[in-house]
């Protein structure tokens, strides 16, 4: 193999997880960004959750656009590119003025995490030799990368409920300085696409003809549209959850900076969700995406009972913190293993357009959910809303795991040829 792109590879594994620690998504800025929002800009809480639907929205139309730019600038420069647009994203926050200044925010965001999704998850691909443990090697890469971040968002959301106190914008300020150091640390990447001579050489009509066949190819796939789903009404619900968390805490009377300490604990669980994943999937195999959404709905019902109920402040915030110290913890996991089964029986022609096609699924049932979350936090209480949510998923899930049964965890040689665009590739189920 050529040794330039031996050293390309070692450089960028060793690089990746320092790199995905403060750029999988914003440090210093989670904590506290719904009291900033609801409390420095005036925005109300079902605003705040109606401006996430429109992240969704604009993701959903920006993914193919986004998928051929990574194809052709390659996976460094679009890294850079997304990295730059997530400061001008704080930029734009620190100096909101109002809901609409918010959704134009949600906009460059969208632009950051529609190249970003594809571009950081396939460098990590490209830059791993082929192998039979392939998949092993990237989830501990990816999840050490995600456990780390975890780590370092919880205890910068316990300095940044502090520094809120002292001043509100101080967090942001820090969360902008974390962006441009991400931007600083992508430039050490090196693109080693192995296939980046041939996309060179293609005219835009064969690259089109290409990326029909791999469109129609993810299509066809049951395995694959079995994980869009399983990714989007996850996503989804976790990303709801999370401004309802924040709400029924407010809802309950916590104040900044049990809020941050909070965020803190979570963030640990979900870092620890990270690192354990590997032994969750090896534990239950083909079962850990039902054991996940099984968890994340009880846990749900359970945080909205206990927030109807009249209960002493101490058992309802500890009984609360616990419920989402599961679905943090699963959480974890489920980023990591999706993204992981998404690349398996798959190579580089046509992996950044499934991570597109997951993304656009993704995003698609994350507005819808974000959008009928905010209508319901508009009509009743935030308790009220997460039993709601909670029943819903029940019926969502159990109908879910009926339909991924005999789609997902077979054996590799019981999946059809369709369902595996590189033989030469399979190295795991799922």
């Amino acid at each position: 193999m050529n040794k330039e792109i031996v050293n390309a590879r070692k450089q960028n594994m060793r690089l990746f997880s320092i790199y995905r620690a403060i750029s999988l998504d914003l440090i210093f800025y989670y904590g506290v960004e719904f009291l900033f929002l609801t409390q420095v800009k005036n925005i109300t809480a079902s605003k705040v959750v109606l401006a996430s639907s429109f992240y969704a929205i604009y993701m959903i139309f920006l993914q193919i656009p986004a998928s051929i730019i990574v194809d052709k600038l390659g996976t460094k420069k679009c890294s850079i590119l997304a990295n730059i647009f997530n400061v001008i994203f704080v930029f734009l926050i620190i100096n909101c003025s109002g809901f609409y200044m918010l959704i134009f925010a949600q906009f460059i965001s969208a632009l950051c995490y529609s190249l970003k999704d594809i571009s950081d998850e396939a460098l990590l691909r490209y830059s791993i030799p082929d192998a039979k443990i392939k998949g092993d090697i990237f989830s501990k890469l990816e999840g050490r990368g995600n456990k780390n971040y975890f780590l370092f968002n919880g205890v910068s959301s316990i300095f940044s409920g502090f520094l809120y106190v002292i001043n509100q914008y101080i967090p942001m300020i820090i969360s902008l300085v974390f962006a441009i150091l991400a931007t600083i640390l992508s430039f050490g990447f090196q693109d080693i696409e192995r296939i980046k001579v041939d996309k060179k050489e293609q005219t835009i009509k064969q690259y089109f003809i290409e990326l029909k066949e791999g469109m129609s190819f993810i299509l066809k796939s049951k395995r694959l549209r079995s994980l869009f789903l399983y990714s989007g009404i996850s996503w989804g619900t976790f990303c709801l959850i999370s401004k309802y968390r924040s709400s029924l805490l407010v809802d309950i009377g916590t104040g900044a900076q049990i809020m941050t300490i909070v965020s803190a604990i979570l963030n640990v669980a979900s870092s620890l969700g990270s690192k354990r994943q590997l032994e969750f999937n090896k534990k239950f195999k083909n079962k850990s995406l039902s054991i996940i959404l099984i968890l994340v709905t009880i846990s749900i019902l359970i945080s909205g009972i206990i927030g109807l109920l009249n209960v002493p402040y101490i058992i309802a915030l500890s009984v609360i913190i616990i419920c989402f110290v599961v679905i943090n913890a699963v959480k974890g996991m489920s980023l990591v293993l999706t993204t992981r089964y998404l690349g398996n029986f798959s190579d580089e022609k046509i992996l950044t357009q499934i991570y597109a096609a997951n993304a656009m699924m993704k995003n698609l049932l994350r507005a819808i959910i974000a959008f009928l979350g905010s209508r319901l936090l508009d009509t009743t209480s935030t308790a009220n809303s997460m039993i709601v949510v909670g029943i819903c998923l029940s019926a969502i899930s159990i109908s879910l795991i009926i339909y991924m049964k005999n789609r997902l965890g077979l054996n590799p040689d019981d999946y059809d040829k369709d369902e595996i665009y590189n033989k030469g590739d399979v190295e795991v189920k799922l």
